[in-house]
């Protein structure tokens, strides 16, 4: 007799890898393992913090693919200003960095004075002051110091494993 006394019913309603397209990507997978801990209530600092849970899952499954860019953009002093680029996870990664003038642009075509990478080693300077191969620090992270003597705005992106992250803006008046 279904759903009579002594029968068990079990709903869960998280992703369904049977019934829908699964491509094994590590934030896919870490989201259905998360499910099983998704707090009840749904004020928006549990939900962040379940994110946060959920790039951590994903971080641990495939560090290379969930990594995430972060960059902290200094203010100017001495027309210079200061980035560091951080990857998430503790290790050596190959970064390909340029100047743009605009978020989703290519490498900016007015140069700065100079670029110098504090942190982190130069592979391959590709166009100069501009355009960059970065091996981190063992620790993930690259330091870079822009001079400019004028007025100017530009942002760094930073492609990791083929996903590109952008900075805010390096604003030079």
């Amino acid at each position: 007799m279904a759903g009579g006394i002594g029968t068990r019913h079990t709903e869960f309603f998280g992703p369904d890898f049977a019934r829908g397209p699964f491509s094994g990507d590590p934030l896919q997978i870490a989201t259905a393992l998360a499910q099983l801990r998704m707090p009840l209530l749904r004020s928006d600092s549990e939900l962040e913090s379940h994110a946060e849970f959920i790039s951590t899952l994903a971080e641990k499954l495939a560090p290379d693919q969930a990594s995430m860019v972060r960059t902290d953009v200094g203010n100017e002093t001495a027309n210079a200003i200061d980035t560091s680029i951080r990857v998430d996870a503790s290790r050596h990664y190959l970064l390909h960095c340029w100047l743009t003038d605009t978020t989703g642009g290519g490498a900016t075509t007015v140069s700065p004075d100079t670029v110098t990478w504090n942190t982190g080693v130069v592979l391959s300077e590709e166009v100069t002051k501009r355009r960059f191969l970065i091996v981190t620090s063992a620790t993930g992270v690259a330091n870079v110091t822009v001079q400019y003597t004028g007025i100017k705005v530009w942002r760094w992106a930073v492609a990791l494993v083929g996903r590109v992250f952008y900075s805010s803006q390096l604003f030079f008046d």
